[in-house]
């Protein structure tokens, strides 16, 4: 009985969530493979000029979360990848203040490992009064790469990782995956 009270509702739901016509290819775009390599999953920064050691950390942070969807570009020639970042970040005991910038980056590379587009981003990000840990989100990228007869979405690669200096990815791949 109470079946036959649910089900209008239902449809009538269904009605308006419908209102805008929608492709069934629209919703089977695919995505190129989505990389976040293990040496650039982490960020450690210490005090400038100042050995490494757990009383000169500014900031510790690793990425804890990467979102990505496709969708179908212009003409049907090209594909549209939104990508946004979450991290994870501790204040050290050298930081000087709540605030930090944490410096990521976004890179297409094709199916030789070619970089075709390379996009470096700076998050600000704050801690809260008498905290050390803080998560943040990326605002969403778009980043749009041509498909058609002899290319697919597959045949490209899409990298994302801190954006570290070269001492800080020595470090990282002495370190090991966290």
């Amino acid at each position: 009985m109470r079946l036959a009270y649910v089900a209008p509702l239902f449809l009538a739901a269904m009605g308006v969530a419908g209102c805008q016509p929608t492709r069934i290819d629209d919703l089977l775009v695919s995505c190129p493979t989505l990389t976040l390599p293990a040496d650039l999953a982490d960020l450690t920064r210490y005090r400038p000029g100042a050995p490494p050691d757990l009383s000169t950390v500014v900031i510790d942070a690793r990425v804890t979360a990467v979102d990505a969807n496709c969708r179908r570009g212009r003409r049907d020639q090209s594909v549209d990848a939104i990508i946004s970042m979450r991290f994870q970040m501790d204040r050290g005991p050298a930081a000087p203040t709540r605030q930090v910038q944490i410096p990521w980056f976004l890179a297409l590379l094709d199916a030789d490992n070619n970089v075709i587009n390379r996009q470096t981003f700076v998050l600000p990000a704050q801690f809260g009064a008498n905290t050390t840990r803080a998560a943040v989100s990326s605002q969403p990228v778009e980043i749009s790469f041509p498909v058609g007869q002899q290319r697919r979405a597959q045949d490209y690669r899409i990298m994302v990782g801190f954006q570290l200096t070269e001492e800080e990815l020595a470090m990282n791949r002495r370190r090991g995956p966290r």
